[in-house]
């Protein structure tokens, strides 16, 4: 299991990031964390930090799904602002459910903070492998598009992103990332304080 982020693309006047998935990105590799419980909870919250990252990231971030995005991927997809997926070839799935694991706090919020109720409880309560079709009409990726075009496509989406392209005319790096925290105030908090171990009840 695997998943691969490319270096974030900047320059002296503009910022953006696009984060790929290599191929297949399955998330965490469940038979090291079977082998490894001590090590299992410091990683996953190592995970959280970064999710939290990207997600208060202080400009436009656009995740280009060109495989199969589940669990950790689907998450650090979750994170990013906009979510451009492939057609033809893969899917997006919560697998919690089908490995018989929880939805630790740090995940729940993050996916309550950027899915609807209605795609929350089918994703999360039948494990749903979604394709491209299927989860941009509930919502969890913003478009589809054939592999050839993905990446030229992720890159126009976030370049659509600098402040002159929204005709802005004072924009903020710094103040933008305190915007996605006070929309994403929840998600963030778990992300950055939650504990794996957490009851499912716990307050934040």
């Amino acid at each position: 299991h695997r998943m691969d982020v490319t270096p974030p693309k900047r320059n002296v006047s503009h910022d953006r990031i696009t984060l790929e998935t290599s191929s297949t990105s399955l998330g965490h590799d469940t038979e090291w964390m079977l082998h490894h419980p001590k090590e299992t909870s410091p990683m996953i919250e190592s995970l959280w930090k970064l999710l939290a990252r990207v997600l208060v990231m202080d400009c436009r971030t656009v995740a280009a799904i060109n495989g199969h995005g589940f669990g950790g991927g689907l998450f650090l997809a979750l994170a990013c602002d906009f979510r451009i997926m492939r057609t033809q070839r893969g899917w997006v799935n919560f697998p919690e459910l089908n490995l018989g694991m929880r939805l630790a706090k740090g995940f729940s919020e993050l996916a309550k903070s950027k899915l609807s109720a209605p795609t929350l409880r089918e994703g999360v309560l039948t494990g749903k492998r979604y394709t491209s079709s299927e989860a941009l009409q509930a919502g969890m990726i913003d478009e589809e598009v054939p592999l050839e075009q993905l990446r030229e496509r992720a890159i126009e989406l976030a370049e659509n992103g600098f402040a002159e392209n929204l005709g802005l005319t004072a924009f903020d790096p710094q103040n933008f990332r305190l915007i996605k925290i006070e929309l994403y105030t929840d998600a963030y908090r778990a992300l950055t304080a939650g504990k794996v171990d957490a009851s499912p009840h716990s307050r934040l």
